[in-house]
């Protein structure tokens, strides 16, 4: 596509832009959580429901638009998702009920889901293998973009008389997506001649996805670490402006530094990729979260300066940027033939298991930083788990493969 596409550029930003919609309805309204809570009358834990059922909503989303890319054709699941994810953001600006900002949130992430499982589908129909891990990466950086602006653009938006216009933002970003969707942005697998909705053949995708091991034990490492993040994302507004008492600004240059973080991992790994393998770069990079997320409870637990907390939280999250690209790419790789289930099923799951994940932080809210530190570094424990456990399973087929060949 670079070679003979004039407008490869202006794709890759689409395609960026996209991949950040779910990002954004979630980053940029976080050092606002306080002003909500006032505003809706509702405990601070209580607007952190509006992330859970965003979540929720973007993972039983996928589940459909995933196929349905594979039937219809990429970009009329995505126009529609965008046209809905629009009217639902400005909705969102409107009201005045709580229970109709749950009910918005969660057509909300329906709606958005269709950016998410389309534009990794997309990459996918134009790129492969080591290539494909390169966009990938591109694509998290540009991404990383929003969890740097978002939540400083909260930060200064995020009084009573002005944090309404941050789903403003939301809506004019995904528009901006809707007219690369319109303009720039390939149409990618073809659709079907026939378009009819095939429910058993659409099962048959998920099951064929389910029974390849590779594509389960990778598409659960990317999951699980994506898991970690959110509980970040969630536990961080209390844990930093309740427990470490930070301003609402102050919160917000912090999580932006650490998708700067993330960014620079992301970059790194673009260098990595000429010299060393998806998996044995995703490998080291699981293995420092588990150092790093130790680190984290010791500090937690010595009672040590929000500074060194701060810092080994950096490193922690940076590594997303080495794990998510990676991942994504192994497991695509490993079901070419289903790319939009593919798409769709780890979706599914990224957004399932940081709902359960979230699920999980409010129940077990203590007013302390211990349950978000806890579950990220349980997170990574069990997302080298099953990268080990993966790469037990190639070492033994490789073993039976040499075996077979000899005479």
């Amino acid at each position: 596509m670079s070679k003979t596409n004039p407008h490869t550029l202006l794709i890759t930003l689409t395609l960026g832009i996209l991949t950040a919609i779910g990002s954004i309805s979630i980053d940029i309204y976080l050092p606002a959580f306080g002003v909500m809570s006032a505003y809706f009358k509702v405990p601070i834990v209580r607007i952190e429901s509006t992330i859970t059922l965003f979540l929720f909503g973007m993972s039983l989303g996928q589940l459909f638009i995933g196929p349905l890319s594979d039937i219809w054709g990429r970009k009329t699941p995505l126009r529609i998702g965008l046209a809905v994810y629009i009217v639902c953001s400005i909705a969102c600006m409107l009201t005045s009920s709580f229970t109709l900002l749950l009910v918005l949130r969660f057509l909300q992430g329906l709606a958005g889901s269709a950016c998410q499982v389309i534009s990794r589908a997309l990459v996918n129909d134009l790129y492969k293998g080591k290539n494909a891990a390169h966009v990938f990466t591109l694509l998290q950086i540009l991404m990383g973009v929003s969890p740097i602006l978002a939540p400083m653009i909260g930060g200064l938006l995020s009084d009573a008389s002005t944090w309404k216009l941050l789903f403003l933002i939301m809506a004019i970003v995904s528009g901006i997506g809707l007219l690369g969707c319109l303009t720039v942005l390939p149409a990618g697998k073809p659709a079907n001649e026939s378009k009819v909705i095939n429910l058993q053949g659409i099962l048959a995708g998920y099951k064929q996805c389910i029974q390849h091991a590779s594509f389960l034990n990778y598409a659960l490492v990317r999951a699980v670490s994506n898991s970690a993040a959110f509980a970040m994302i969630t536990g961080s507004p209390f844990v930093f402006t309740e427990v470490y008492s930070l301003s609402r600004q102050q919160f917000g240059f912090i999580f932006s530094a650490f998708a700067v973080g993330i960014i620079c991992a992301g970059l790194i790994n673009t260098r990595l990729l000429k010299y060393f393998e998806l998996k044995v770069i995703t490998k080291f990079a699981l293995i420092f979260q588990l150092f790093s997320g130790a680190g984290m409870v010791l500090v937690i637990y010595f009672n040590g300066p929000l500074s060194l907390l701060l810092t080994i939280a950096f490193l922690f999250l940076a590594m997303l940027g080495l794990i998510l690209p990676n991942t994504t790419a192994l497991y695509l790789a490993a079901l070419p033939t289903v790319t939009g289930s593919a798409s769709a099923l780890i979706g599914a799951l990224s957004y399932l298991s940081a709902f359960l994940i979230t699920t999980i932080l409010s129940a077990f809210h203590d007013h302390t930083a211990y349950p978000m530190i806890l579950v990220m570094w349980s997170c990574t424990i069990l997302a080298l788990s099953c990268l080990l456990y993966q790469n037990k399973i190639n070492l033994k087929d490789s073993t039976v493969n040499q075996s077979a060949e000899l005479p």
